[in-house]
């Protein structure tokens, strides 16, 4: 395990592909005035790396350009790079607030200035071109899907980040360990934040089957929620309210409708009561649907994407609707 860690923070994004699809909240004044930042492309890969923007302070004093002080990290005042650093990215949570670690390079090179992107990478936006700070290979690099985004880095206190987007933690080793062990080992903390195609019917033939495929997913979905993320999570089944289960941390609450299907098609339907909730709290609702729920279950968890206006999932597949309208008939 590396034992030198930088944390970097940027505006928050769903992909850092671009804004097109996507859109850049915080991350400082200049994202602020202008709508974009150059960390928008912190994680579209470029010949099998990514390289990471973020937007140091510049030494006034000096009037020296923004520069990333890799002395602390070991490395000589002459040397304008240092290797083998894990880069943590971090972001503040533009719906519920609170800064959090929503992904990392391993094994990265980072440089003291900014290093001008490579030849035919198109890393530009407006004819800017949009240098970078940090580079690492694809299979190195990890973005957190929104849901996951669950690791809270604390502001304004002593020995924590302060208000500059680089924090390099080296006074406190506590939290470095907890980081290392989360992005080395795969153990998620136990206090993530501060103290405080097919066309046809979707319906299950069998009544007690696609009761126990509904049954297996809402507790696969619970588990994923609470032994993976960490979440808090209460089953809501029986009181209608338009979901299934709340889940709920430090950072936010979750809607989480889940939908269990026998096989590998995705084909389902929501209630009108379910639609109505779906529709109305578009933020912080969730669709979970388990395929092949009672042999080899597989999870896929689908957020709303304003700028997409589409339902998607962390690998990028889109979620289809189709309203259907029904009627009573009496005398």
């Amino acid at each position: 395990m590396d034992d030198k860690i930088i944390f970097l923070n940027t505006g928050w994004m769903h992909s850092y592909q671009g804004i097109i699809g996507d859109s850049i909240i915080g991350g400082g004044k200049h994202v602020t005035d202008e709508g974009w930042g150059g960390e928008m492309f912190n994680f579209k890969p470029f010949e099998n790396k990514f390289y990471g923007y973020v937007q140091p302070k510049m030494d006034k004093k000096y009037n020296n350009p923004s520069t990333i002080k890799l002395e602390r990290l070991g490395a000589l005042k002459t040397e304008d790079k240092i290797n083998n650093i894990t880069v943590v990215w971090t972001a503040t949570d533009p719906d519920n607030g609170g800064t959090y670690i929503i992904g990392w390079y391993k094994n990265a090179t980072l440089y003291r200035y900014q290093q001008k992107s490579p030849k035919n990478s198109n890393r530009k936006y407006k004819n800017i071109p949009l240098n970078y700070y940090a580079t690492t290979t694809r299979k190195d690099a990890t973005l957190l899907f929104i849901d996951k985004r669950n690791v809270q880095i604390r502001r304004q206190e002593k020995n924590w980040m302060g208000q500059s987007n680089v924090w390099y933690a080296d006074k406190n080793p506590e939290f470095v360990k907890v980081v290392k062990d989360y992005i080395f080992k795969g153990k998620q903390p136990h206090s993530v934040t501060t103290p405080n195609k097919k066309s046809g019917t979707a319906r299950q033939p069998d009544l007690l089957k696609r009761i126990l495929v509904e049954e297996t997913a809402i507790k696969f979905v619970r588990k994923h929620y609470e032994d993976e993320l960490l979440y808090q999570v209460e089953t809501v089944e029986k009181d209608n309210v338009g979901w299934d289960l709340t889940a709920t941390n430090n950072r936010t609450t979750l809607k989480l409708e889940v939908k269990g299907l026998s096989g590998k098609d995705t084909l389902t339907e929501l209630t009108p009561n379910e639609y109505k909730n779906l529709q109305n709290d578009k933020k912080f609702y969730r669709v979970c649907i388990v395929t092949n729920a009672l042999t080899k279950p597989n999870l896929k968890i689908y957020a709303y994407s304003n700028d997409n206006e589409s339902w998607m999932s962390e690998d990028g597949t889109i979620l289809k609707f189709k309203e259907i309208m029904s009627a009573r008939i009496y005398i």
